[in-house]
C-alpha cells in the first residue's frame, strides 16, 4: 500500500492517544444503567499476575472494574478500541492456553480479561462488541450465501458459530474488500462514509432502523454485521403490488419518519432515502444504508451526492443540506407508494436530474384517485421546492400520529409506539406513568367538582341523554358502548406537569388506570392537540 492508502486502511484501528488504560477520575456510577456484569480475571500490559475483579458494562458503553465494591477505574468504549479473542498462556507451567479477550486502546496499551468458564468470556465479548470493533471472524460467524451487491461491497448471510440464548439464527454481513476499496478514486470520501454509517448505526437501537450488531475489522476485509431481514426492499414490494392503499402508505411513512427522527436527534442527516433503502417483511420495516449520512451543517453544502429522483432541490442550488432535505426524499417515497409512479420519471439520467431540479410535480386527482385531501396536503407539504416552505419532521409526526390514531380502521397494536407516547407529540410530558396517573386524577377530580356543582339541579331529559354519550375505545380504535369514565378536559392545559408526579400517593401508584379509560384519555388529549395544531 502507498503511504496515502495506509491512512485509510484499516478503516477501524486503535487511535487513542493515552498513557494509561483506565480513567481514574471520579464518575457518578449510580447514573449508569448496567447492561452486563461478571467476575473476570485480568492481566494488564504492566503485570502478568492474574487478578479477579468485578467487571461492569453500562448501556452507555462505559466499562468499569470494581474491587471490594469500590470502582477502581473505567473507560468509555468506542469504535477506536479493538477486541480480539486470543489464546494466552497464563504461566510458564505446562498448562493449556486460555481463551481471553484482549481489549486494546493503543499499540502498547491493552488488557486481557477472561473467566474460567469460556461461556462467560464469550458472552462478555458479545456485549463489548456493541461498542468496539472486533478482530475475529472465524470464532464468531460463518459466511454463507451472497444475497446482495453494492458499488463497493457485497452482502452475505452469516450464521453464528456459537449461538447464545435468544440470539437469531442468521445475520447479514456487508463485506468490504480491502483491494476493491483502495482502488477507488475518492478513497478518503469512502473512508468517511463508512465510518459515519457505523457511527450512526452503533448509536441507534430502534425498531425502524437497521441494527448494526458488530464491526469486524480483518487484515483484508471489513464486515458490518447487521440484523437479517428476510423480505426485500420497499421498491420490490411496490413493484409487486403496483400501488399501496392510503392507510398502508401512511403507516409506512409514519414508521420511516420515526426512524428518521432517531437519525436527526444524533445530529445527522441520512441523505439517501429511497425505496431501495427500505427493507420490508410482514410487519417489519427498516431504514438502511447510511453510507451517505453526514453531520448536519447549516452553513454550507458538504456533499452533493444522492440518488437522482430523490434529491432535495436545494442541493442543486448549492444550499446546505439540512433535516428538511430528508423530508423531501421521504415525500418522494410517499408519492411513489400512493400513486404507483415516481414524481420524476425519465429514461435518461441527465433528463431525470433536470426534472428533479425543476421540481414540477403532478398532484392531479387523476394521479391520486380516492386519496383524501388531508393526505394530499401532507404530501404537498413534504415536496415543497423551497426548503423553508417544507414541513419539518416534528410537524409531520404530529400530523401523522393524529391521522393514525383517529383513523376508524386504525389498529392500535400496530402503532403501540404512538399510543405509549414515544412519538414526540406536544404531549411529551405525559409519557411517564406517574404523570398519566396525575392527569387521570385531575380529570376525575374536575369531573367530580363539576358534578357537585350541578348535582342539586335536576337534569333535563336532553342532559341525561348527552351524559351517556361518553365513550371508550375498542381494540380497533372504534368508539363503542357507554362508559362510566367521563373526564373533564376543561383545564388540561392548566396542569402543572413538573409537579404532577409528586402529587401521587403510593396507593395511587399501586392502582393502575383501567386500560379502556387510559386509551380514551389519551385520544381525548390528542384530539385537543390536533385542534390546536390545525
Amino acid at each position: 500500500m502507498s503511504e496515502k492508502q495506509q491512512q485509510y486502511w484499516p478503516i477501524f484501528t486503535e487511535k487513542d492517544e493515552i498513557k494509561t488504560f483506565w480513567n481514574k477520575k471520579s464518575i457518578n456510577f449510580a447514573k449508569q444503567t448496567i447492561s452486563y456484569q461478571q467476575l473476570m480475571k485480568r492481566i494488564s500490559w504492566k503485570s502478568n499476575k492474574p487478578t479477579e475483579y468485578e467487571f461492569i458494562l453500562s448501556e452507555e458503553g462505559v466499562l468499569f472494574y470494581k474491587k471490594n465494591n469500590k470502582v477502581k477505574g473505567y473507560v468509555q468504549l468506542n469504535e477506536d478500541i479493538s477486541l480480539k479473542l486470543i489464546d494466552l498462556k497464563i504461566s510458564n507451567k505446562k498448562t493449556d492456553a486460555v481463551k481471553v479477550i484482549r481489549i486494546k486502546r493503543t499499540k502498547d496499551i491493552f488488557i486481557y480479561i477472561w473467566n474460567q468458564d469460556y461461556q462467560y468470556t464469550f458472552q462478555f465479548l458479545k456485549y463489548l462488541c456493541q461498542f468496539c470493533f472486533v478482530q475475529n471472524l472465524d470464532e464468531l460467524y460463518t459466511l454463507q450465501d451472497i444475497i446482495g451487491k453494492g458499488g463497493f461491497s457485497k452482502v452475505y448471510t452469516l450464521t453464528p458459530n456459537i449461538r447464545l440464548p435468544n440470539q437469531p439464527f442468521n445475520y447479514a454481513g456487508k463485506v468490504y474488500n480491502k483491494n476493491e476499496l483502495l482502488s477507488k478514486k475518492d478513497l478518503k470520501k469512502f473512508y468517511h462514509f463508512i465510518r459515519s454509517e457505523c457511527y450512526v448505526l452503533k448509536r441507534i437501537n430502534y425498531p425502524y432502523v437497521l441494527k448494526l450488531c458488530e464491526i469486524i475489522q480483518m487484515d483484508e476485509l471489513l464486515i458490518l454485521v447487521t440484523e437479517y431481514i428476510k423480505g426485500g426492499s420497499l421498491y420490490q414490494y411496490l413493484k409487486d403490488r403496483k400501488r399501496l392503499t392510503e392507510l398502508e402508505s401512511t403507516q409506512i411513512l409514519l414508521k420511516l419518519a420515526l426512524g428518521l427522527q432517531q437519525v436527526h436527534n444524533l445530529g445527522y442527516v441520512h441523505r439517501d432515502i429511497k425505496l431501495e433503502n427500505v427493507l420490508i417483511d410482514k410487519d417489519q420495516l427498516k431504514l438502511i444504508d447510511f453510507g451517505f449520512a453526514e453531520k448536519i451543517c447549516r452553513e454550507r453544502l458538504v456533499n452533493g451526492q444522492g440518488t437522482a429522483g430523490y434529491i432535495a432541490p436545494e442541493v442543486f442550488m448549492k444550499q446546505p443540506y439540512q433535516e428538511v432535505g430528508d423530508i423531501f426524499s421521504l415525500g418522494v417515497i410517499y408519492y411513489s407508494i400512493l400513486s404507483g409512479k415516481a414524481p420524476f420519471r425519465s429514461n435518461s439520467y441527465d433528463a431525470l436530474l433536470k426534472l428533479n431540479k425543476e421540481c414540477q410535480i403532478d398532484f392531479s386527482e387523476l394521479r391520486f384517485p380516492n386519496i383524501s385531501q388531508k393526505t394530499m396536503y401532507l404530501l404537498k407539504a413534504m415536496l415543497q421546492k423551497q426548503p423553508e416552505n417544507r414541513i419539518n419532521l416534528q410537524d409531520l409526526l404530529n400530523q401523522l400520529t393524529i391521522s393514525q390514531i383517529l383513523s376508524p380502521t386504525h389498529n392500535m397494536a400496530s402503532t403501540q409506539s404512538v399510543v405509549d407516547g414515544s412519538v414526540g407529540l406536544s404531549f411529551n410530558h405525559l409519557q411517564s406513568k406517574n404523570t398519566l396517573k396525575s392527569f387521570y386524577q385531575n380529570s376525575q377530580n374536575s369531573f367530580t367538582d363539576n358534578h357537585s356543582q350541578i348535582s342539586e339541579q335536576k337534569p333535563s331529559k336532553q342532559q341525561r341523554n348527552r351524559r351517556y354519550k361518553s365513550q371508550s375505545l375498542d381494540k380497533k380504535g372504534m368508539f363503542f358502548k357507554s362508559s362510566s369514565f367521563k373526564p373533564s378536559l376543561r383545564n388540561i392545559y392548566q396542569i402543572k406537569i413538573e409537579q404532577s408526579d409528586d402529587n401521587i400517593s403510593q396507593t395511587d401508584l399501586e392502582q393502575p388506570i383501567p386500560q379502556e379509560n387510559l386509551r380514551f384519555l389519551q385520544t381525548s388529549y390528542q384530539t385537543l392537540n390536533y385542534k390546536k395544531f390545525i
